[in-house]
């Protein structure tokens, strides 16, 4: 006769985890001290929870992982504040080889504009500083005099450059989009990519599938809301101006340019989701007083109508005040809040004495990194 189902399973010693009759012995791990273990991709992915295993009666992390700790237990934060006069644009993630690092401007303590300079992420607001060495960390083709890190995408930045002008709008003028590379400690744009008279893919970046997308959205805006288009390249070629198409009205490459979403000036990031499958858009509309959120599940869309996601605060007795340049920070995403974010912004005003404004409350006017209900 063959062996019952039952036996089978005895002599495989399958059983083993199980409490022994008779002896009063377990060989189980005490699921009242089983951990909470979560592990990254890559050192800015959002952390991910990861089954514990039980092993000889003690729980353990599988090879890659640890025990859950909050990555940030800050509800609001003004990053560098007290290190830095003001820090007057919200900062972007970028991994540097086993760690997460932020890239944003600081001003000078006599007030002139500084570039990016580099900031590893910390585990709390508190414990941010400024590096040793505040040499800017960015270069371009031709010296720009303001530099813009609009997003970390495939290991380059996506950066805009503009220069010093008083006949141009807001008294700068733009010089262009390019794909920072990585040398040593410093990211150098070998060349504009984008040409911002004829076509500015500088508002967002992401990489989906074998390519790399960039998000635009050139002027005039519509009710303070920009109609945003998208180019994708595949990821051998970004460098390569002639393999970028943009996606229009009959397809990529195929059309006039076809709106996607609208957005608010400078830049508007898009992510991959936490929590799992789909991207998000946050925006700020022009000289607006909150931050927007829609979803979709590819860089092209559709996209969802935006919804509104946190009121940004803004410097009481200055009704010219509006927030802008958002971030969205999912190296800070703890999957034990799923339903909250973690965004920055900076804050601006068209105030006509809006620089002695931020000189005697810098504070006020200082960019925000805050902790989000998601709608």
């Amino acid at each position: 006769m063959r062996p019952s189902l039952c036996m089978l399973v005895l002599l495989s010693g399958c059983y083993a985890s199980h409490q022994h009759a008779g002896d009063g012995g377990t060989t189980t791990c005490d699921p009242a001290t089983r951990p909470t273990c979560v592990t990254r991709a890559a050192p800015c992915d959002p952390l991910q929870l990861a089954a514990p295993l039980c092993d000889a009666l003690a729980w353990r992390c599988p090879e890659g992982a640890r025990e859950h700790v909050a990555p940030w237990p800050d509800d609001r934060c003004l990053p560098l504040e007290g290190d830095a006069d003001i820090v007057h644009e919200a900062p972007i993630a970028i991994p540097l080889d086993d760690r997460c690092a932020w890239l944003l401007p600081a001003l000078e303590h006599d007030g002139a504009p500084r570039a990016h300079v580099r900031v590893d992420v910390a585990r709390t607001c508190d414990a941010l500083a400024l590096p040793a060495s505040l040499e800017p960390v960015i270069t371009t083709p031709d010296g720009a005099d303001l530099v813009g890190a609009q997003a970390a995408v495939d290991g380059r930045v996506l950066v805009r450059g503009w220069a010093f002008d008083p006949d141009a709008g807001f008294g700068v003028r733009a010089l262009g989009v390019g794909l920072a590379r990585r040398e040593g400690e410093r990211f150098v744009v070998p060349d504009w990519l984008f040409d911002p008279d004829t076509e500015d893919f500088g508002d967002a970046a992401i990489v989906f599938e074998d390519h790399l997308y960039a998000y635009g959205c050139p002027g005039p805006p519509e009710w303070l809301e920009e109609d945003c288009f998208v180019a994708r390249a595949p990821l051998d070629a970004v460098d390569d101006r002639d393999a970028w198409q943009v996606l229009g009205e009959r397809g990529w490459g195929e059309g006039a340019p076809r709106r996607v979403f609208g957005s608010g000036p400078h830049r508007g990031p898009v992510v991959r989701d936490p929590r799992g499958p789909g991207l998000l858009h946050v925006y700020a509309i022009g000289f607006g007083e909150r931050l927007e959120i829609q979803r979709a599940d590819r860089p092209e869309g559709p996209w969802s109508a935006p919804r509104p996601l946190i009121d940004c605060e803004l410097p009481e007795g200055d009704p010219e005040a509006y927030c802008a340049g958002p971030g969205i920070h999912v190296e800070l995403f703890d999957p034990l809040r799923p339903d909250a974010l973690v965004v920055s912004y900076s804050i601006g005003t068209l105030a006509p004495d809006g620089p002695e404004r931020r000189a005697r409350d810098p504070r006020a006017y200082h960019a925000r990194v805050v902790r989000a209900s998601r709608p």
